[in-house]
């Protein structure tokens, strides 16, 4: 079991930092900062797509929000000498988001309310332990975050019930299907050689794993309050494509 070094909030920006913490600190700052962007420009993309008035007053206020916590990641990332210039110098070489783009293919109107109904579920448990954080600026924002994620999820759930009956129950579980590793693959691998620093730095509370089981404990009886099935991974383990 890794022992945490660092409390929750105990870290503020005038506190001595190891180059460890800090450089570490400023990579996690970055890729949530390229999440929040990324899921900003997808929702946006899509708002005059539609006519119907609450789908496009929900993408709205997705993208609007999404672009909200861009915007804070990179201020935090700015108060630690980071010039918003040269945010991605400090991403990970993350391969996740262009495998999705390939296997994901072409997105229809299904697959974005699909991304809201889980992905942003998915995101909700990322940032319950952001909350958690021994960055106490980081954890401050992440607790205004989850306030406002809190409902994303009933607002997917909503409009996945408006797809269910608008398009039938077949189209919707064939984007389920497409969805559902992708949004297990968001909690990261079940082996990661920065887990044991994160968690040691109290940068992260729970091992990847964990937190897809709670979202799997969460998302389930969502889906099945839907008439859809949990659908079968043609792999069990990360990753589930």
């Amino acid at each position: 079991m890794t022992l945490r070094e660092y409390p929750v909030a105990s870290v503020h920006p005038d506190s001595p930092m190891t180059e460890e913490y800090r450089s570490t600190l400023l990579r996690k700052l970055a890729d949530q900062a390229r999440a929040e962007l990324v899921a900003a420009h997808t929702y946006s993309r899509w708002v005059h797509r539609t006519s119907n008035p609450e789908e496009k007053l929900h993408l709205a206020a997705l993208a609007q929000e999404e672009t909200d916590h861009w915007f804070r990641a990179v201020k935090l990332m700015e108060e630690l000498g980071v010039p918003a210039s040269r945010v991605a110098d400090y991403q990970t070489h993350d391969v996740f988001i262009p495998i999705v783009r390939v296997l994901a293919g072409r997105i229809r109107w299904v697959d974005l309310l699909m991304m809201s109904f889980l992905i942003d579920h998915a995101a909700y448990f990322l940032v319950e332990d952001f909350a958690q954080s021994s960055y106490a600026p980081w954890a401050e924002m992440s607790k205004g975050i989850l306030v406002e994620e809190e409902t994303h999820s009933d607002f997917g759930a909503h409009f996945m019930e408006v797809q269910v009956e608008k398009i039938g129950q077949a189209r919707v579980q064939r984007a389920l299907r497409k969805w559902w590793p992708v949004a297990l693959n968001m909690c990261g691998p079940s082996k990661s050689p920065h887990n044991e620093r994160y968690l040691r730095l109290g940068l992260k509370t729970r091992t990847n794993d964990d937190r897809r089981a709670a979202f799997r404990d969460s998302a389930e009886p969502k889906i099945g309050k839907l008439g859809l099935e949990v659908p079968r991974l043609l792999r069990n383990r990360y990753p589930f494509f």
